[in-house]
């Protein structure tokens, strides 16, 4: 007997925002049911760091969330345990940052990443002076 392969998704920003925001009901809807089903390990649902980025960028810039309130939903995003999460120990430690430090959160992951990669950025952004905190 063949084994059932679990189906794969890489969800997009919008399913993450409608469910956190419950704005659209029956996109609320969906996107609960599919979570429900990564609880009960029927789908894998993959978050990669651009989705967070964007995310981000949504609540704070179109939502006007403030910095706080973005790295708690970001912080439980990147952690949860029915979430298949890229790079997730870089992640974490790049919105851990984030709430300390006023640089975008792609400047922060890309400073992380460098340190990681034993690199250093290459830019004309003032900001990753910053990073050195």
């Amino acid at each position: 007997m063949v084994a059932k392969k679990t189906k794969k998704y890489l969800v997009d920003t919008n399913v993450f925002l409608r469910f956190l925001l419950q704005d659209e009901p029956k996109h609320f809807q969906k996107a609960k049911n599919l979570f429900l089903k990564a609880q009960k390990k029927e789908v894998v649902l993959i978050l990669i760091p651009q989705v967070v980025f964007k995310i981000d960028y949504v609540l704070r810039g179109v939502y006007s969330l403030s910095r706080k309130k973005s790295v708690q939903i970001l912080l439980q995003l990147a952690s949860s345990p029915d979430l298949q999460v890229e790079e997730r120990p870089l992640l974490l430690a790049t919105i851990s940052k984030y709430e300390k430090i006023n640089i975008d959160l792609i400047d922060l992951y890309l400073q992380q990443k460098a340190q990681k990669l034993k690199a250093q950025v290459f830019s004309f952004d003032q900001d990753f002076k910053k990073t050195k905190v």
